[in-house]
């Protein structure tokens, strides 16, 4: 990802707290076929100076073939939203788009063992709305699902974060472009600006 001095982000638990609130990302991997990507839920842990991602894919899918230590990245993003040039004070101004992206960079490995499978799909149930665990189920039941899927692990070795938030703008800029996003409903990006505006 291209990074722009002004709007990156570097900060790892910012960057972890993004990808847990924003968890749905993208796993683009190399496959024998070229480059391919799955649209799937992550978990995410700390691990020291990096992270670890953990998920799972479909048996059938060409890119369960690259766990075995094969690079790969998954892509996050946060929330975002158009800019319109007349919420600036400086004029003439151009449009642009605010938003939080993260790259995480790693290398795969597969996570064979039940047990492990099961913690994984334990932490993505947490989404349900009515308590479904992977314990919900009758064991018989559960044993075919987790034939159909393969679980994994992504290390990160390189992790990118861009928090592009019109950090480049004056503070007039930013008041009124808070206040154009508030009117529009857009009150995720705004409270992001605003929060770094001097009181």
């Amino acid at each position: 990802m291209y990074l722009r001095p002004a709007f990156t982000e570097t900060d790892l638990d910012r960057i972890a707290a993004t990808i847990a609130e924003n968890s749905f990302g993208v796993l683009v991997t190399r496959t024998e076929t070229g480059m391919d990507a799955s649209h799937i839920p992550f978990l995410v842990a700390r691990a020291g100076d990096g992270l670890v991602l953990s998920a799972h894919l479909g048996r059938p899918n060409a890119q369960c073939a690259t766990f075995d230590g094969g690079a790969a990245v998954a892509i996050f993003g946060g929330p975002h939203a158009y800019i319109a040039p007349g919420w600036y004070a400086a004029q003439p101004a151009v449009p642009t788009w605010d938003y939080i992206a993260v790259h995480v960079h790693g290398v795969l490995e597969p996570v064979d063992d039940a047990a492990g499978t099961l913690d994984i799909l334990r932490g993505l149930s947490v989404h349900d709305p009515l308590g479904f665990t992977p314990d919900s189920p009758p064991a018989a039941y559960m044993d075919g699902m987790l034939r159909g899927i393969r679980a994994f692990r992504l290390r990160s070795t390189k992790i990118e974060g861009q928090w592009k938030m019109s950090q480049n703008r004056s503070v007039a800029d930013r008041q009124g472009v808070v206040a154009g996003l508030r009117d529009q409903g857009h009150s995720a990006v705004a409270h992001m600006i605003a929060a770094d505006l001097p009181i």
